[in-house]
């Protein structure tokens, strides 16, 4: 698996190293660990996606798209959109949205802990196909189905619990 991350100016930072991603490979059985092409850190304002999975062949690619920017001493994202579910979340890890200035604050433990919730999420997908879940198809990638996104939600959360990310 390759890691990498988009180049961004001084003042932001991506809050996952390549360290704190190997520290899940221990959790992450190694089939699915293994079908996973890439990991790729970035950010774009072009889109409300925080994660993104892509299937090429038997591979999958996953694209992080969130990255802190160092204001006046504070760490903020932007907001991507108002979306309850995607406040909701942002908020379940420490994340502070302000919907007048369309900026997150953060702390740089809880964007971390965030920033392994969207991985973990889109890995959550491979493993949701790979095993032929409810509502995929085995083998095969089907993406954006009730079940499944309450599923990966779930998978991420009780492995940043288990884990103490």
């Amino acid at each position: 698996m390759k890691i990498w991350y988009d180049s961004v100016s001084s003042q932001y930072c991506f809050p996952l190293s390549k360290r704190d991603i190997g520290k899940l490979k221990s959790h992450i059985p190694s089939d699915i660990w293994n079908a996973v092409l890439y990991i790729r850190f970035g950010f774009s304002s072009k889109t409300s996606q925080v994660g993104r999975l892509v299937k090429r062949g038997k591979f999958y690619n996953i694209r992080v798209n969130f990255c802190l920017k160092e204001v006046n001493g504070n760490l903020q994202s932007p907001l991507l959109f108002n979306g309850k579910q995607y406040i909701e979340n942002v908020k379940k890890y420490g994340g502070k949205p302000s919907l007048t200035t369309r900026t997150i604050s953060w702390e740089f433990q809880d964007a971390k802990r965030y920033a392994f919730d969207i991985l973990l999420h889109e890995i959550g997908h491979v493993i949701y196909a790979e095993k032929g879940l409810p509502d995929s198809i085995s083998g095969g990638y089907r993406r954006g189905f009730p079940k499944e996104e309450e599923w990966c939600d779930n998978y991420s959360t009780q492995l940043i619990s288990k884990i103490q990310l």
